[in-house]
């Protein structure tokens, strides 16, 4: 494209010809008669090939039918061999109508190249599409079920919708969750989903770990394009986790767990029903473990105790009795010493106080106040413990 000198074209001459005649200066303009849809493209640019120019070239736009607009951008330097431009032009983003055109300006008359009118070849106007993709773009998400309540650990849905986002075939959504007071400044990624669909559900992961708290909130994001959707209305509630528990066996043979909250007892792998104290009585042989509950969360189960029914029957059929009891003395064992092998004597930290061979008394005069623990063990490894208050 270029202009048709009034000299050149009475010659015949149609061509680059670059001649004004006439007067001394010349200005001419030269418009797209079409106009570009950018609905949705961003970083518009103007693209073109030029050379030549004595005065200069300015660039116009006009935008939805309206006023021819200085760009701001302008051509000069008298280029002698075609020279690629590009230009962005900001007002050219996201709209229904846009075109432009070029205002020459010389100011010689009778001007040999290379200081001539401008020459312009190769035209084109490129944007890239925009985050969304459209003028309204969201990405919203929403719980799917009715609970809202989780533990760490837990998997959790959610439902997206993409409305006016460009999904490109690299795209993936990644499901995010915010901290405990609803922020999203360090979101955790908690599931990911490689799509290119408008619509679908995610599946995520708590991460375990996660500090407990009501007001964490989720959203969806795309990648390609890349777009941060809008935090999904309910908030959800993550509870804490209790700590592993343990079981020990009591003197009587009950077994209790180191939790003091809701316990959920198993035999052998099955849920004793109505069991949910911390202490219980075993009715028959078998592997006991123990769970832990605060009616939000569970805790994992603890190490299985073998409970040998059998034995305690045997043990409880050669019990040992001490008195008096409590004690200021001397405390006195009462039951079938010769099935015991050896007899062991515990403060109430577990401390060792002292341990011998079968006595049927045991000299507590000099010991301080306080609850002892007495370890009758016998032959055949049976244990019984005996509970005493020493007075002062």
């Amino acid at each position: 494209m270029h202009p048709l000198a009034n000299l050149a074209e009475d010659d015949g001459v149609l061509c680059s010809s670059y001649y004004l005649s006439g007067s001394s200066t010349q200005t001419m303009m030269a418009a797209m008669t079409q106009t570009v849809n950018t609905t949705g493209y961003e970083n518009v640019t103007l693209n073109l090939w030029r050379t030549g120019g004595s005065g200069g070239l300015r660039i116009l736009y006009r935008v939805n039918g309206g006023a021819w607009t200085d760009s701001g951008h302008s051509l000069t330097g008298n280029p002698t061999s075609w020279q690629e431009e590009s230009f962005v032009i900001p007002a050219g983003n996201d709209v229904a109508q846009f075109s432009i055109a070029f205002e020459f300006l010389e100011n010689s008359a009778f001007d040999p190249a290379p200081n001539h009118y401008h020459s312009i070849d190769e035209i084109s106007i490129t944007g890239n599409p925009m985050s969304g993709g459209g003028a309204n773009p969201a990405l919203t998400a929403s719980l799917v079920g009715s609970n809202t309540v989780f533990c760490p650990g837990d998997d959790i849905s959610v439902a997206y919708e993409a409305t006016d986002v460009t999904l490109n075939a690299s795209n993936s959504f990644t499901l995010e969750l915010s901290d405990a007071s609803g922020s999203f400044a360090s979101p955790t990624v908690i599931g990911s989903l490689a799509s290119t669909q408008v619509s679908g559900t995610i599946t995520g992961t708590i991460p375990v770990g996660t500090t407990a708290g009501y007001n964490y909130a989720l959203r969806v994001t795309s990648s390609d394009e890349a777009f941060v959707g809008s935090p999904a209305t309910a908030t959800i509630v993550v509870g804490a986790i209790p700590p592993t528990p343990s079981i020990t066996q009591l003197p009587n043979g009950d077994l209790e767990s180191s939790y003091n909250g809701t316990n959920i007892w198993y035999q052998d792998g099955f849920v004793m029903s109505g069991e949910s104290g911390s202490i219980i009585t075993p009715a028959a042989t078998g592997t006991y473990t123990v769970v832990a509950s605060n009616d939000t969360c569970t805790s994992t189960a603890s190490d299985g105790f073998v409970y040998n029914h059998t034995s305690l029957m045997a043990f409880e059929q050669a019990k040992f009795t001490v008195y008096p009891n409590p004690v200021r003395h001397q405390l006195s064992i009462q039951g079938d010493l010769t099935a015991v092998r050896e007899i062991i004597l515990q403060d109430a930290l577990g401390r060792i106080i002292w341990t011998k061979h079968p006595s049927s008394t045991i000299d507590v005069s000099e010991m301080k106040s306080g609850v002892y623990f007495v370890h009758v063990i016998q032959n055949n490894g049976n244990k019984q413990v005996i509970r005493v208050i020493k007075q002062g």
